[in-house]
């Protein structure tokens, strides 16, 4: 079983409000990409505050967990989510809390699809693919690729759990992912989905809202 991780614990400082309840098409940052996660049939999903308190209606069949140290960054966020996934019985060593609807308790999960509030426009075909590559090979890091590049949501294995929860979260994800052990684990999907590249940070990013 995939399961999946929302980071949505910033502060958007540099937005000037929170991403996680922006709007597009009718519906919240938040709302989108925990659908994402539905779509592709990930459970249990974990979505992680920590700037603001996110609304329960938002939350679909996601649980929340809060990340008390959510201003180190984002793998803080994927840390607390992780232990969210432990909590519950699903994932690997942690103790965070959880709280939301009901999910797959008990279950042992195979990974975990991370994805982020301000990447909205990831297609749900992406995350199908994704799903599908892990289901296929479930030992390996999975990420979507568009023109040459690799892009987010991105998949980890079971068996690398307790390496993020170590890792220091000043540092963050980049330079453990290139190290030779673990780019030797790297896969990626080829998907016609520009939205794995691009993030919304600032105000006059959304103007690229009203290209579809």
């Amino acid at each position: 079983m995939l399961a999946a991780v929302v980071l949505a614990a910033g502060a958007s400082t540099r937005m000037g409000r929170p991403k996680a309840l922006l709007e597009w098409g009718g519906q919240s940052f938040l709302r989108r990409v925990v659908g994402l996660a539905e779509g592709c049939g990930c459970a249990p999903i974990v979505v992680v505050e920590g700037a603001i308190a996110l609304p329960g209606a938002e939350l679909g069949s996601a649980r929340r967990t809060h990340n008390e140290r959510w201003s180190k960054g984002q793998l803080s966020s994927l840390q607390a989510g992780l232990s969210a996934l432990s909590a519950s019985g699903s994932g690997s060593e942690g103790s965070e809390g959880t709280e939301g609807t009901e999910g797959s308790e008990g279950t042992e999960v195979s990974g975990v699809m991370v994805l982020a509030i301000d990447r909205p426009r990831v297609l749900p075909a992406t995350c199908r693919a994704l799903a599908q590559a892990h289901a296929r090979a479930p030992n390996r890091i999975w990420q979507p690729a568009h023109a040459g590049r690799r892009g987010h949501p991105i998949v980890y294995p079971r068996a690398l759990f307790s390496a993020l929860l170590g890792l220091p979260c000043d540092e963050g994800p980049r330079s453990w992912l290139r190290s030779p052990t673990i780019d030797a684990l790297r896969s990626s999907v080829e998907v016609s989905d520009p939205g794995i590249l691009e993030n919304f940070d600032r105000p006059g990013d959304l103007l690229r809202l009203s290209d579809g």
